[in-house]
């Protein structure tokens, strides 16, 4: 029997001509894993909110046409009330759907939405706390935990609500390496207990064994169904024009464990790129340390970097990278000093210095246009920012509201501000989350031409790719270890 059916689903705008999806249809057995990819802004995430009964209820902009049926029923007069007792939606940004303090609440919520009696609202939350390895992060604020944290609480609210079909949207791409292999077990067990599961995916290397065909999209139009060892035996040249992301990346992990094994915030060089010593920016950090509740989360006898390079900061969810980066932007109180060029630097100074890419972009679009938006703050030109909008395929977006685009379009928008800011320390917070192959190229192309001497570039990722395409030095980080750092 199929779970899900759409028929000749065509999806238009009142404000755009070109259809959002045109004429997709799409059927997926029950106990199936069904994977939709394609570049950014291809209409994976719109296909997710026309099974979920989002799109047409809360998108009055959207008009919707074509038949859509859960296990068999048409769900035209349903409510979405009645939908989401059938179907349990991750969304990309796990944020959109707290109505919680803490985690604990939050677990709770669904249950409690479905008038569960006490018994099995707690037997079903245990479960899920137990499945998914949530038990050091329940009883904790929402607004404490990371960007990794806060996709495993939303994972684990809906599935202690046990809806028939899951659907998932970029769930890894907050994640780490270990996270994503504990949820891609915990999918595997959903599955073989019949769950359904639909997922909207950039990084699909991790999908061997679980998904069952993926579903290829360009410009909101079916393209071609996939089988994992199909994708997988495509030439990188290939995926790269397709929009997709590598499936093989097995080498690159080994590497990245080999340079960081044994090392806790301590720099290891990556690239063979080498640097002027004269005129340059000197950071330095000495005896450096930041707590939470006497806790603490780091503490650095001594770490330099030096103008030019370009630094990746990485390790599991929660072990400070986050904190690490809100510090050097002056967002943190700290013990120890952060030197510039022999200049001591306060949080005021730091904060004038600093740049950030926030992990969530929908928390630094204020404008109402992107052409607005890059220009925002800035003493850029509108020409400069139309040459950094079209270099990052934004150009035909620029009279858009931010709010309209797609996850991968927001970060590209955050992405040319940041480029035309012209500070000297910046920072992007998983960048490449939600962006597609082509766009991560970009991407990387972009920030190697705005390195310089007189900045540092950190970025905060668990992204693999990037890390081998652009980095220079590495920074792993560790959680509440104290360490002997050297420059």
């Amino acid at each position: 029997m199929n779970a899900l059916e759409l028929e000749n689903i065509t999806v238009t705008s009142a404000v755009e001509p070109t259809p959002i999806i045109d004429n997709f249809s799409l059927y997926v057995e029950e106990g199936e894993c069904v994977v939709l990819c394609g570049e950014s802004g291809c209409g994976k995430t719109t296909i997710t909110r026309v099974i979920n009964g989002l799109i047409p209820e809360f998108y009055d902009t959207l008009t919707l046409s074509g038949v859509i049926k859960h296990f068999g029923e048409s769900i035209k007069d349903q409510t979405v009330s009645e939908i989401a007792m059938d179907v349990g939606t991750v969304f990309q940004n796990p944020k959109s759907q707290f109505f919680n303090l803490d985690t604990s609440n939050e677990l709770i919520f669904g249950c409690e939405n479905l008038n569960l009696d006490r018994d099995e609202i707690l037997k079903r939350v245990e479960q899920t706390i137990s499945d998914l390895n949530l038990t050091n992060i329940v009883n904790r604020s929402i607004f404490a935990l990371s960007g990794g944290e806060k996709q495993r609480i939303a994972c684990g609210s809906i599935i202690s609500m046990h809806p028939k079909i899951l659907l998932l949207d970029e769930p890894t791409a907050n994640l780490d390496h270990e996270s994503i292999e504990k949820l891609k077990a915990i999918l595997q067990n959903l599955k073989a207990s019949g769950f359904t599961i639909v997922l909207s995916e950039h990084r699909l290397y991790w999908l061997k064994d679980l998904a069952d065909r993926f579903v290829y999209l360009q410009s909101g139009k079916y393209q071609e169904t996939y089988s994992f060892e199909e994708l997988y035996s495509k030439s990188e040249q290939t995926l790269s024009k397709m929009g997709l992301r590598s499936m093989n990346v097995t080498a690159s992990f080994e590497k990245l464990h080999t340079l960081t094994e044994g090392k806790s915030w301590e720099l290891a060089r990556l690239s063979g790129k080498t640097y002027e010593t004269k005129e340059r920016l000197e950071l330095v950090l000495e005896n450096l340390s930041v707590a939470y509740h006497d806790t603490p989360v780091f503490q650095l006898p001594k770490l330099t970097f030096h103008g030019g390079s370009i630094i990746g900061i990485v390790g599991e969810n929660g072990a400070g990278k986050t904190t690490f980066i809100n510090t050097l932007l002056g967002f943190m109180s700290y013990q120890g000093t952060i030197q510039e060029n022999q200049t001591v630097l306060n949080k005021k100074l730091l904060n004038e210095r600093g740049f950030m890419v926030m992990q969530d972009v929908n928390q630094q679009l204020f404008s109402n246009t992107l052409i607005n938006e890059v220009l925002l703050g800035t003493d850029a030109s509108k020409q400069q920012a139309q040459d950094i909008l079209a270099k990052l395929g934004l150009a035909s977006l620029e009279t858009r509201h931010p709010a309209s685009l797609s996850g991968g379009e927001k970060q590209r928008v955050a992405v040319a501000s940041a480029l035309l800011s012209n500070k000297r320390i910046i920072v992007f917070d998983e960048p490449t989350s939600g962006l597609d192959r082509k766009s991560l190229e970009q991407f990387c192309t972009e920030i190697k031409a705005l390195s310089s001497p007189d900045n540092l570039i950190f970025i905060v990722t668990h992204d693999i790719e990037v890390i081998f395409q652009l980095v220079d030095f590495i920074l792993p980080c560790t959680k509440f270890v104290r360490t002997r750092i050297s420059s």
